[in-house]
């Protein structure tokens, strides 16, 4: 499948291009404009995190199973992480760290965990 993430939509887009069918997977994710910007990072536990625009929360889509889960804390603001800072990037030590665009701190996401850090001052 190929997965987008949701800007003004609720749920994330799942197409099967082996079977040529579109799927909305749940579960509802809260109404706002531009919830996520940034292009996802694909982990090697087959999970995709994105992080959050104008969204409250990291989205993780579990390519296995198709299920989608919001992680770690209420990150307040607006803007915070955008394609603009150049989306997120995988470390070696399995991490995702993403680029703050108009938030105040580097956004990681642990993907062993699924735990998620604001990292900086």
């Amino acid at each position: 499948c190929i997965y987008f993430a949701p800007s003004c939509a609720g749920r994330v887009l799942c197409i099967d291009t082996e079977r040529n069918a579109v799927e909305l997977l749940e579960p509802e994710i809260p109404t706002s404009d531009s919830k996520y910007l940034a292009d996802g990072v694909l982990a090697p536990n087959g999970c995709i995190y994105f992080a959050p625009c104008s969204a409250g929360r990291v989205l993780c889509i579990n390519t296995e199973s198709n299920d989608v889960e919001l992680l770690g804390p209420e990150i307040p603001g607006a803007c915070k992480y955008s394609r603009v800072t150049g989306g997120g990037l995988l470390a070696p030590n399995g991490c995702i760290y993403f680029a703050p665009r108009y938030a105040g701190h580097v956004l990681c996401v642990n993907t062993e965990s699924n735990a998620v850090e604001l990292l900086g001052p």
